[in-house]
């Protein structure tokens, strides 16, 4: 049953005009059954204050294609009234071209729709969109008949409109089953699918033809005498007749007052929506008082009309679920009528039926991974500890997790889905994934201290990016979103850092397959030299995080990228929170209060470049939150961002120094840069070559080099004569830029560079601020 549509037509006090809110669950499975397969389910729209609590409803771009259908349709229907009624020849032909025009455009956006399709109900909430304009205009066609001919609109107004109509819906339904049989090669029984809200529409009839059905029920006599051929007063009659039995029976009869209230009946007495209520009426039609005032006929047709009425009622609620919305050029999301003025979260995605795929699936969200470290090892060592052991640590994970479902609500944070040893979560602003993530934080630091059997740290990350979703079908009717893309990428590998840890998993590996152990161990102790670079003051810490000396991520605590720290920057100054710096041995972080129980300041610091598998390089920040007791903080100048503040701390020399106070035999990591460095070997040998390169002066390595023969050397870079630092310091930019790009697509392995100089008659130029020759 979908929970959606109920909640929304609970929330909405007009619902209860012609349904009983006791029996909508009932209601919907007698009218549509399958309900969430049939009808479009209605989304959760965010404010742009998100302190208001959502909405749910149906977000539409207001587009000039679904203008130009209405337009089109009028225009048909202008010209269909008038030859109906004036029968002229030229009239006939110019209704003809115009419902042709009014079909070809129809199904252009139905098959865009259609063809969007997948898993989604774009299609069933086009033809919502569309039955707005569709009820509009055929409701008016007595009024447009009467408007040519007086005494033809008093005769045959109602007649006629629902001859235009099934002219319409013969039309239509053929244009809908070839619009099928096109896509069925593509969507793959979809399509089928996608048809059966288009039917639904076409079957009741009443919600195409009527705008609105008051609780007096008078907007049904077009209905009544131009489709059903019935009359209408007569009809009113024998509803004022039962309504009029019921009340006498609530007044005298005890039992069948005291039975209302099992039908939905309120206070007030007997509502509409009571009397046209299918167990009420067959409660009530079996009432003697009533078969005499009602002949069987009578009854049946109130039966009859009461479940369209009910069937109208609950598809034009889901037609006024439409938030008809503009886009404006710098992303703020508003309310199309003026009038109200409301102003959405920049992250909601209106439909756009004019746009190919009618929604782009990508979204922008601020995103957290958590992982908990050694997870599997852990596993190994509780089984091997017994059952009583896996037991209380399976009691121990579901406390934990359960406490992050608590967290992850208070910071209305949206669980995901699950990652190998972690979980990933997203949400609209970056201030609450930062406290999320130290609560998290926190939240484990108490885990370990009670014993929690996970016990070997917890690694989290963050970011802002971009990611694509795919939806996906869950189990029965559920369908469910899937995130992929550049953004939990990059969220995944923040999380475990990639340095040493996959040279050892490919020696563990080699070693497990019976090779010797220690001509592994020779065999990369290459790669490895400069890798296990460990900063001792870093590791002393309960969490941590930094770039080593490699350019290595080595994440033990909370990392962000610099996307989602812009976000922050922006969110922090439009809040006024002031900014704090806190000086600390190992760096100084820039602080601000964050309203998080027993943490005085989160902290904030640059901790480098880091070039992530697959990805472009990022700049990343370590989070740390602290205690008033741990940092003693100085005030930061209110006009200086935190971007601003975090640049100038990162840069500013002397911020990693060892203070006074500290041991002398304490080691400090500073990461010392590649400079890039073009070696020449001489002509003579092998036509003479140039390599370049990033020269790592710690391990004389030579990181991305290229090589190429001389002559292609020079005619790549522009290089004319002999290589020599003046030249080069000429060009210096040009090589760097033309490198950049070609080690991005060219992977190799890194050289030394002491092999370059075993021959006596290389040279070798740094292209650093000055190009020097070594």
């Amino acid at each position: 049953m979908s929970s959606a549509i109920i909640e929304y037509l609970s929330a909405r006090p007009d619902s209860n005009t012609f349904l009983v809110p006791l029996h909508y669950a009932q209601t919907l499975e007698d009218l549509f059954p399958r309900t969430e397969s049939v009808l479009p389910q209605p989304y959760k729209i965010f404010m742009a204050d998100e302190t208001q609590p959502a909405v749910l409803g149906f977000p539409l771009a207001e587009t000039p294609v679904m203008k130009e259908l209405d337009t089109r349709l009028d225009r048909w229907l202008t010209d269909e009234v008038a030859w109906q009624v004036s029968r002229k020849p030229d009239a006939k032909e110019k209704a003809q071209a115009s419902i042709t025009a009014y079909l070809t455009h129809l199904l252009k956006v139905s098959e865009n729709a259609m063809m969007s399709n997948l898993l989604n109900d774009y299609h069933a909430v086009f033809w919502l969109a569309h039955s707005v304009d569709l009820a509009r205009n055929f409701s008016s066609i007595p009024r447009r008949v009467s408007s040519i001919d007086t005494q033809s609109g008093r005769t045959q107004g109602d007649a006629l409109k629902y001859r235009i109509f099934a002219k319409w819906t013969l039309e239509t339904r053929e244009l809908m089953m070839q619009l099928a049989v096109k896509a069925a090669a593509m969507l793959d029984g979809e399509e089928q699918r996608a048809l059966q809200f288009f039917r639904l529409l076409q079957d009741d009839v009443l919600i195409l033809t009527e705008e609105f059905i008051g609780p007096d029920l008078r907007e049904l006599r077009s209905f009544l005498n131009g489709y059903l051929r019935r009359d209408f007063q007569s009809f009113r009659d024998s509803f004022d007749k039962l309504r009029n039995v019921a009340m006498e029976l609530l007044q005298r009869d005890r039992s069948f007052a005291a039975a209302l209230p099992f039908f939905g009946a309120v206070d007030q007495g007997i509502s509409t929506a009571v009397l046209l209520d299918p167990k009420f009426q067959s409660f009530l039609f079996d009432h003697p008082a009533v078969q005499n005032a009602l002949n069987r006929e009578d009854r049946e047709q109130l039966q009859l009309i009461g479940r369209r009425v009910r069937e109208f009622s609950v598809l034009t609620q889901l037609r006024r679920a439409i938030i008809w919305m503009n886009t404006s050029p710098d992303g703020e999301v508003v309310a199309a009528d003026k009038r109200t003025a409301v102003e959405y979260s920049r992250s909601t995605r209106p439909l756009d039926f004019g746009l190919q795929g009618v929604l782009d699936p990508m979204v922008y969200r601020f995103g957290l991974i958590y992982d908990i470290s050694n997870f599997s090892e852990t596993l190994g060592n509780i089984r091997r500890g017994g059952r009583k052991e896996e037991i209380n640590s399976y009691r121990q994970m579901l406390l934990f997790q359960r406490k992050l479902e608590s967290i992850a609500e208070r910071h209305r944070l949206k669980f995901e889905k699950y990652l190998g040893d972690g979980a990933f979560y997203t949400t609209r602003r970056a201030l609450r994934l930062v406290r999320g993530a130290v609560e998290i934080q926190r939240f484990y630091t108490e885990m370990k201290q009670k014993g929690f059997a996970f016990n070997k740290g917890l690694r989290v990350a963050l970011n802002y990016g971009y990611y694509r979703l795919l939806p996906m079908r869950g189990a029965a009717s559920e369908r469910i979103t899937e995130f992929y893309g550049p953004g939990i990428v990059e969220l995944s590998r923040l999380t475990t850092g990639k340095a040493n840890k996959e040279i050892e998993e490919f020696a563990a590996f080699l070693i497990a397959h019976g090779y010797d152990q220690q001509k592994v161990q020779q065999f990369f102790a290459p790669l490895a030299r400069g890798v296990d670079v460990i900063d001792h003051a870093q590791h002393a810490r309960d969490y941590y995080a930094y770039v080593n000396a490699n350019g290595h991520l080595v994440n033990e605590g909370i990392v962000s990228s610099m996307s989602l720290l812009q976000e922050l920057s922006n969110e922090l100054q439009s809040e006024g929170q002031h900014l704090h710096k806190l000086p600390l041995p190992w760096g100084t972080y820039v602080g601000f209060t964050p309203a998080v129980a027993d943490v005085a300041y989160i902290g904030i610091r640059l901790i480098g470049m880091v070039s992530l598998k697959g990805l472009d390089q990022v700049e990343i920040a370590e989070i740390v939150p602290f205690a008033s007791s741990e940092v003693e903080a100085v005030p930061i100048d209110p006009s200086e961002s935190l971007v601003s503040a975090l640049r100038h701390f990162f840069h500013q020399p002397g911020v990693y120094a060892a203070s006074g106070n500290e041991k002398a035999d304490t080691t400090h990591e500073r990461l010392i840069p590649s400079e890039i460095i073009v070696c020449v070997r001489p002509a003579e040998k092998n036509g003479g070559e140039v390599l370049i390169g990033e020269w790592d002066p710690m391990s004389d390595d030579v990181r991305n080099p290229v090589r190429l023969p001389r002559d292609d050397f020079q005619r790549l870079f522009s290089l004319k004569g002999e290589l020599t630092a003046e030249s080069l310091a000429i060009n210096k930019q040009t090589v760097r830029d033309i490198y950049l790009r070609l080690a991005d697509h060219i992977y190799t392995p890194s050289v030394q560079l002491a092999s370059y100089r075993m021959d006596r008659d290389y040279q070798a130029f740094v292209l650093g601020d000055q190009v020097e020759k070594l």
